[in-house]
């Protein structure tokens, strides 16, 4: 579970709600209505500093299960991942937890003067969505895309920002299949508070979406030293505590009804020697909302390029996700 001090300030914020409370989880139980399309994540996470979390609750909306946010600071739930850095590069042989150890190798990527990832997953519902995701990192300038097909579900956003900029620009488009996309030029220009705050859950320079903290994680999560040297990390975390920024993300890109509801995040990193970032395996499960109420199993697999330049693709440009050359990651 996780860590018991969050868990008592959850339960003494909550009061009396709608519904019984459930002490393990720590939220009372409110429904929602199968989307005509599917929400698509960006797969991430974010770091910031270490506190305690304010009251949730869940209540039902319609047919989904909706956690109620109102009284909630994700913030102060995150970890202080520069920090944290600082320290293991000062002694790398000390004791840190799994989330310790995610943030910081989290961080050490972040900082890459160059570099690029890229995610090839399904989402799995009454029809299986593919998923493809491309965060690029030039210096100063940032570029992601987002991809979403199925027989139901055909989108394509590129998002463009630069460090000191003020604006990012989200050019919308069509996928045509899997891994092609076609824009057409036209394109929003939305402020980053609307980014963060409505739309995307994060800036384009944070890169990752999910609060891995000591506080968000459960106690099963484990470290793993390979033969080759390299940690394997898996994190286990609440799925109310850990996902609100995601949250915000899915609905603002997606337009769904409300937030998602998520029923389990189980995410399995690969770090090299040196804590770079290799590749990272996600298991989700949530409810989502777009008139009617899917549930939604993802499966994803993330793919790390640390201090690697790759030109930022023109709009009428492919982005590659083929995984060929890619170490396979079990």
């Amino acid at each position: 579970m996780a860590k018991s001090k969050v868990k008592k300030n959850l339960n003494e914020c909550a009061g009396t709600m709608e519904g019984a409370v459930n002490e393990e989880k720590v939220v009372t139980k409110k429904t929602k209505r199968l989307p005509s399309w599917l929400p698509y994540p960006i797969i991430a996470v974010v770091a910031i500093s270490i506190g305690a979390g304010a009251g949730i609750f869940a209540k039902r909306k319609f047919g989904q299960e909706q956690i109620d946010y109102s009284n909630f600071d994700a913030s102060s739930l995150s970890m202080d991942s520069k920090e944290l850095l600082k320290q293991y590069e000062a002694n790398p042989n000390a004791d840190y937890s799994p989330a310790e150890l995610v943030n910081i190798g989290l961080e050490k990527y972040r900082q890459c003067e160059n570099s690029y990832s890229f995610c090839v997953g399904t989402a799995s519902t009454i029809v299986n969505q593919s998923i493809r995701n491309a965060q690029i990192k030039n210096g100063d300038t940032y570029f992601e895309e987002q991809l979403s097909k199925s027989s139901m579900v055909s989108i394509a956003n590129r998002l463009v920002t630069t460090t000191n900029a003020e604006t990012t620009e989200i050019y919308r488009g069509t996928a045509e299949a899997s891994e092609v996309a076609t824009y057409d030029g036209s394109k929003d220009t939305v402020s980053n508070e609307d980014l963060t705050g409505r739309i995307l859950g994060r800036s384009l320079q944070d890169m990752f979406i999910y609060t891995i903290s000591d506080d968000t994680m459960y106690d099963d999560s484990t470290v793993e030293t390979l033969a080759n040297g390299n940690k394997k990390i898996y994190i286990h975390l609440d799925p109310d505590l850990s996902t609100y920024f995601y949250k915000i993300q899915m609905k603002g890109m997606s337009d769904l009804d409300d937030l998602p509801t998520f029923n389990y995040v189980k995410l399995t990193y690969t770090f090299s020697t040196d804590m770079t970032l290799l590749h990272c395996y996600v298991e989700e499960k949530y409810q989502a909302t777009m008139g009617v109420t899917a549930s939604i199993t993802n499966t994803i697999h993330n793919y790390y390029h640390a201090n690697e330049y790759l030109k930022i693709p023109e709009l009428g440009e492919q982005f590659s996700y083929s995984t060929k050359g890619e170490e396979t990651y079990e």
